[in-house]
Order: structure tokens, then C-alpha cells, then sequence
């Protein structure tokens, strides 16, 4: 007895088509009640969110969003409101403005200015 496996493939996709995980890590100092702009170069157009973990150095409470293009995109995620954010995602993401960016912005809701860090993990679709 054996199994057999037949593995069937959309036009255009080649059997070497590996995905690749990248993971990118980011440092900005955010004025108190500010939104920042953090264009995080993935290096894919298509690519999966897997996790992202955003901290900062004063303990301040944050909000993480991602949209698919800088400006006028649709918005992909969007985290709580919390002080310290560690998300497990499958979010596929298509980077419409083609630049092979993840768009986040990360907005201070403290009462300080702090340095936040950024810890993106993906996995590539193409």
C-alpha cells in the first residue's frame, strides 16, 4: 500500500517557487499623540503577515495599523490599543503601490514622546 500525491499548480507557478521568510526590525521615536509613517522594506509585493510585535521605552500605549499602499489604501490590520502589541497573523498583503513595502503606522497614544520598536515577520507569496 502507498499513498500517491499529485500536486496540481496554477499557470505561470514553477515547482522551485519557495516561499521566504524575512524579518524586519525598525526603530522610531514618536512625539506624544503623534502618527508615524513606517515604510518597511519586505522586499516582496506579495508576502503573509505571520507576526508583529511593536514595544516602546516609556511604556506607552500604542496603536499598529497596516494598509495595502501609502496613501488612500485599503486598511489591512489594525491592533488594540495597548502598551505592548505581539500579533499572530496570516494576513496576505499585496503591496499596491508596488514598492515591495509593508505601509504601517504606529501612532504614540502616551502621554510622552518614546522609541518604539518594530518587529515585522512575513513570509513571501511569489
Amino acid at each position: 500500500m502507498g499513498t500517491k500525491m499529485k500536486i496540481n499548480r496554477f499557470k505561470g507557478e514553477t515547482a522551485n517557487s519557495n516561499p521566504t521568510f524575512v524579518e524586519r526590525k525598525e526603530q522610531i521615536f514618536i512625539e506624544k499623540g503623534q502618527v508615524e509613517y513606517i515604510p518597511i522594506n519586505i522586499g516582496f509585493n506579495k508576502y503573509d503577515i505571520r507576526t508583529i510585535k511593536v514595544i516602546n521605552d516609556k511604556d506607552s500605549e500604542t496603536v499598529v495599523t497596516i494598509f495595502d499602499k501609502k496613501e488612500n489604501g485599503d486598511q489591512i490590520y489594525k491592533s488594540l490599543q495597548e502598551k505592548k502589541i505581539y500579533d499572530i497573523l496570516a494576513i496576505p498583503i499585496e503591496d499596491k503601490d508596488n514598492n515591495a513595502a509593508a505601509h504601517v503606522f504606529v501612532e504614540n497614544k502616551g502621554d510622552s514622546a518614546a522609541l518604539f520598536s518594530l518587529n515585522i515577520k512575513v513570509v513571501s507569496l511569489s
